[in-house]
């Protein structure tokens, strides 16, 4: 190992490269907020957040009654290693020796920087597009099941349940779907949800939903019905409700907001085949309090501390490292972070499965 093959990079024009990058594409960061630990353990808790327990009237000089401390279920597991790793040969270094001949004009340097970076974003995007993908399956499915299929780095099948109550995972009162618009029950199977959270002193805020799903909701009857009234205020017309529409709809019926969730990764098996997913399970609903669900505990790795002729930096939770080897040729770079999305509170999500009239997932 050693350096950089590239003649100039070093660690303080790519710090200032890395730094310029954002999570903006992902929803992760929102759902599943960053959080450093030390110990390399993510931990969820149940029961901690009850509906508060009123203090009791007394009288002067009485002693304060004693309550009860409510169980709290815990659960946690070992952070894993998320990587990711992309390789310049010889032939595409010596595309850089070429394009080293053009570094005086515009195109040149444009070209140069992104030959030189392509690979940092590319690390960088890599692992946190991982990162969104474990925790949109956490939230839509209540687990994460990392199997061959859906990621290249391991070769038996783990799951983590982050343990949604069984009474808190439905199907839907009739399966929504292009052959069941006129029967199906979206405000009704929402209705149900919010009547059993209402009875745990929960208030739910929100429906986290796909676009698929969303558009199979909005085409049926009763949706239709349901917001009529403020399709008719906006446009005058009775047409197909907009999400605006029935947002207000539910909102004036003191029932969750709808937000959307539509993301995308690609999956790269060993022998290279690319398959683009959408991490949210389909057909899935869920409810929460609020948009913030989970925590992406992320902590230190030890590549950080390692002396090594790797070029090395850092944003938040992402390593980046850069060498290059000299038989056979080859310009590396590596993402790493050893980080992993858990959900907080269990006991504060409702899901739906609206393509069965039960839970089976």
């Amino acid at each position: 190992m050693r350096k950089s093959l590239i003649h100039g990079l070093n660690e303080k024009d790519m710090q200032a490269v890395v730094n310029s990058f954002n999570l903006n594409a992902f929803y992760f960061p929102a759902l599943f907020p960053l959080r450093f630990t030390p110990s390399l353990n993510w931990k969820t808790l149940a029961g901690d957040k009850g509906v508060p327990v009123a203090a009791d009237v007394v009288s002067y000089d009485a002693t304060a009654p004693t309550k009860t401390r409510e169980v709290v279920k815990k659960l946690t597991g070992d952070i894993p290693k998320i990587e990711i790793k992309r390789t310049l040969g010889e032939s595409k270094l010596n595309e850089y020796a070429q394009l080293l001949n053009y570094a005086g004009t515009e195109a040149g340097r444009m070209e140069l920087v992104r030959f030189i970076y392509d690979d940092v974003e590319f690390c960088f995007s890599g692992v946190n597009a991982r990162l969104e993908w474990l925790a949109l399956r956490a939230l839509s499915t209540g687990k994460i099941v990392l199997s061959k299929a859906n990621n290249a780095g391991i070769v038996t099948e783990e799951a983590v349940d982050f343990q949604i109550p069984g009474t808190h995972k439905k199907g839907a009162t009739v399966v929504w779907s292009a052959a069941t618009l006129a029967t199906a029950k979206p405000i009704t199977d929402i209705r149900a949800i919010v009547t059993a959270a209402k009875k745990k002193g929960k208030k739910l805020e929100y429906i986290l939903m796909s676009r698929d799903t969303f558009d199979l909701m909005k085409s049926t009857t009763e949706v239709i019905n349901f917001a009529a009234n403020w399709v008719l205020r906006a446009t005058g017309l009775s047409l197909t409700p907009t999400q605006e529409n029935i947002n207000t709809a539910l909102m004036a019926e003191g029932l969750p907001q709808i937000k959307i969730v539509e993301s995308f990764v690609t999956l790269e098996s060993n022998d290279g085949t690319r398959t683009v997913v959408e991490p949210w399970q389909a057909g899935i609903i869920t409810f929460a309090p609020s948009l913030n669900v989970g925590t992406t505990w992320h902590g230190p790795m030890a590549a950080e501390n390692v002396d090594s002729p790797a070029q090395k930096v850092k944003r938040g939770h992402v390593l980046i490292s850069k060498w290059g080897t000299d038989e056979p040729v080859t310009e590396n770079t590596k993402g790493t972070a050893n980080a992993f999305p858990a959900i907080n509170d269990p006991d504060e999500l409702w899901l739906v499965d609206t393509t069965a009239t039960s839970w089976s997932i």
